[in-house]
């Protein structure tokens, strides 16, 4: 659940709460006030009836008439209802019309609502006399329906005024919520972006206080690590030519001397193996385990001279270098079909560059031969322009049984991102162990024209 929608709901929760609070309050006041109003007006009739019975000589008969009171004069007293009866119990008179009863404006269950909240309506008597026995009875009962109309037509105006009122601050509130939030989604922008690794990213002048300083404590710490990431990134590239620089004088002096002093040793010893034929048949076996021991040292030291700094890459350049590669490497994997499309090269690439892309292209066949178990394998190397920036494209991609991205082991995948990412370029690894979909490595170096 949201923050935003957490507080929405607190805010709608506590605005019902008083809600009821209030209409609760508002009702029993409002019955309290009906009640009073129904009493006093019952209080009134008796205080009446009690006057009119002392001075009225006609009750002195041992028998009461209809008109007796002439209470249908008082049928607008809509809060009690009188009814004059006999020593029978018949109704002689009374203040209502007894064949229509008082209109319910108020539902139903209103009025049982009202009645278990107030306590039980008692009539009360008044009983007529002639002579010490009874000749009939007043009996006033509260009736207060039209009470629980007048309120109930109260409580309907205010709970419509309520209910508007509520539905204004909840959209206020809500209105309020969500401005007030809206900074969060930039900042969430901004999270995602530098975890993309876009170290240009900035967030922007926030009004409230305690966003603002949220804000610049963000780019500032934005602005020391892309100060940091550059400078270490500096310091790759720096040691990354001393390696390169090492790497060129370590072949350069294995060719030289090694290489010369092996490639000796091997034709004299092979003149020796000639010699030997004829004349020291006796060191045969020794000159020819020369020959081929030396040869298997030249070949190794071949082998070194290649992954050390490969001569066709200063010679021909990079084109040439990984096509030489590429033939190589299938050479020694003939069951995995491998592809390679190379378009926009040229030889006037800085070394920086030209040594990136070729490791590059050279740690992704060594991890494919060796953890990959793919058959197919699709390598392209192409001009791009990313943001107005030329640049090189490199996809290697291969069908095998892919890796976790989060858990590599070893120096290859993060010397291969610190190369293009020196450079100022991007590397995306796109694997998974469970949908064998294979590997994808998409690298982009930018170029100077």
């Amino acid at each position: 659940m949201t923050l935003k929608l957490r507080l929405n709901l607190l805010i709608t929760l506590l605005l019902l709460l008083i809600l009821f609070a209030g209409a609760f309050l508002s009702l029993n006041n409002a019955l309290q006030n009906a009640r009073a109003e129904v009493k006093s007006a019952e209080k009134l009739v008796l205080y009446l009836f009690d006057t009119a019975i002392l001075n009225n000589n006609t009750i002195g008969q041992q028998k009461i008439a209809r008109k007796t009171f002439n209470l249908q004069r008082l049928n607008h007293m809509r809060h009690i209802k009188i009814e004059l009866l006999d020593n029978d119990g018949q109704v002689l008179d009374s203040n209502q019309n007894t064949n229509s009863a008082p209109p319910n404006e108020a539902p139903a269950w209103f009025e049982s609502l009202a009645n278990r909240l107030t306590t039980k309506w008692e009539p009360s008597v008044r009983t007529l006399e002639y002579q010490g026995k009874e000749i009939g009875r007043l009996v006033i009962t509260p009736d207060p329906t039209y009470e629980y109309a007048e309120k109930w037509k109260y409580m309907s105006d205010l709970f419509k005024l309520v209910l508007v009122f509520f539905v204004l601050v909840n959209v206020t509130v809500i209105w309020a919520v969500a401005q007030a939030l809206k900074p969060t989604e930039k900042i969430l922008y901004a999270l995602n972006e530098l975890e993309e690794g876009d170290l240009d990213t900035r967030l922007p002048s926030f009004k409230l206080p305690e966003l603002a300083r949220i804000g610049e404590k963000f780019n500032r710490m934005i602005e020391t690590l892309q100060s940091s990431i550059q400078k270490n990134h500096k310091l790759t590239q720096e040691l990354i030519t001393l390696q390169e620089q090492e790497r060129k004088s370590l072949a350069r002096d294995l060719h030289d001397e090694f290489g010369q002093c092996l490639t000796a040793i091997h034709t004299d010893a092979s003149v020796v193996l000639k010699a030997s034929e004829k004349k020291y048949p006796e060191l045969q076996q020794s000159a020819l385990a020369i020959t081929q021991l030396s040869r298997h040292l030249i070949d190794m030291v071949s082998g070194l001279l290649q992954k050390l700094r490969p001569g066709i890459l200063d010679e021909l350049g990079l084109e040439a270098a990984i096509q030489d590669t590429v033939e190589t490497w299938k050479a020694r994997h003939p069951e995995i079909k491998t592809g390679l499309t190379i378009s926009g090269l040229d030889n006037m690439l800085p070394e920086t560059h030209s040594i990136a892309l070729y490791r590059l292209v050279q740690e992704c066949l060594t991890n494919i031969s060796r953890h990959a178990q793919a058959t197919k394998i699709a390598i392209e190397v192409f001009k791009l322009s990313k943001s107005g920036k030329p640049g090189l494209q490199v996809i290697i991609k291969d069908d095998g049984k892919g890796f976790n991205t989060k858990k590599t082991d070893g120096l290859g995948l993060p010397g291969m991102r610190e190369r293009v990412e020196g450079l100022g370029g991007t590397l995306k690894i796109q694997s998974s162990t469970t949908s064998n979909s294979g590997t994808e490595i998409t690298a982009w170096i930018p170029i100077s024209i």
